[in-house]
């Protein structure tokens, strides 16, 4: 008590500091990939890439795309409906963008949706696609999964799991565990569900996103973290996203500014039929 009694008579006693200088408003970034026509854009408010100044990804322009998951007939019940989408920038290495991506609501049925995982994009590709096993070979991204620990945890049949040479192959000896991982469904995120952390090296670690096994566990998410030998042509891509010259890498996001952009609805008129 006597400790507290005299820390407060000096709070008391001190002159009142002189309020702090307002931060500076974070600024906009502009940077144009090398060897490519890709232009990238950030703010605090949005992440935009460009092709021949038209974008090509964006995030702040998707919210006409989410508010249309709430239209809906004149005499439909909405007053129980909500809606929340966000998208957290994660890495931008090159031409690829990564971000989490998470949505949540009701719109009618039996129960409310979830969903929460990571998402490369290649924007200097008109589909958008990307492969973790194209860009850093099948083969190793299959080595470096066998070697984790949390797979490891979830296997069902050894001897399927060792003589796997796909990573499909060893998806399917996996089993979901009490945890609920989506391993069965897990070809999709191992190719593109990913976000690079850091540089180790010559190699990148990479943050593989798996989703849930069923609806009891609905809107989880599994993270498993795995090393990736760099192939020589990708190396310099990631040396400036790791200076964060030409974007940057996940474990410097924050300090590189790196966006959230979220959007919610809820009726603001109940309608009842």
């Amino acid at each position: 008590m006597l400790m507290s009694s005299v820390v407060m008579v000096v709070l008391l006693a001190a002159p009142t500091p002189a309020p702090a200088p307002a931060a500076a408003p974070a600024q906009a970034k502009t940077w144009k990939v090398t060897g490519s026509d890709v232009t990238f854009e950030m703010s605090p408010k949005d992440l935009r890439a460009l092709r021949g100044g038209k974008e090509v990804f964006g995030l702040r322009s998707r919210e006409k795309d989410f508010l249309s998951n709430f239209e809906s007939e004149p005499d439909t019940d909405t007053s129980n409906w909500e809606g929340f989408e966000s998208y957290r920038v994660l890495s931008v290495v090159g031409p690829w963008v990564s971000y989490e991506s998470s949505n949540s609501g009701y719109t009618g049925g039996a129960h409310p949706y979830a969903h929460e995982g990571y998402v490369t994009r290649d924007v200097s590709k008109d589909t958008g696609g990307f492969s973790l096993l194209a860009a850093f070979g099948e083969k190793e991204v299959l080595k470096a999964l066998k070697a984790d620990g949390f797979v490891r945890k979830h296997i069902q049949d050894q001897a399927a799991f060792t003589k796997a040479r796909t990573v499909q192959a060893m998806l399917e000896s996996l089993e979901p565990g009490e945890d609920c991982v989506g391993f069965s469904s897990g070809l999709d995120a191992v190719k593109s569900s990913v976000a690079f952390h850091h540089l180790e090296a010559n190699k990148v670690a990479v943050r593989i996103a798996f989703s849930y096994d069923n609806e009891a566990c609905r809107g989880n998410k599994f993270v498993v973290g795995v090393l990736l030998p760099l192939p020589v042509a990708l190396r310099p891509a990631f040396e400036r996203a790791a200076k964060r010259e030409e974007g940057f890498l996940m474990k410097d996001a924050k300090a590189a500014g790196a966006p959230t952009v979220e959007f919610s609805w809820e009726p603001s008129d109940a309608k009842k039929p």
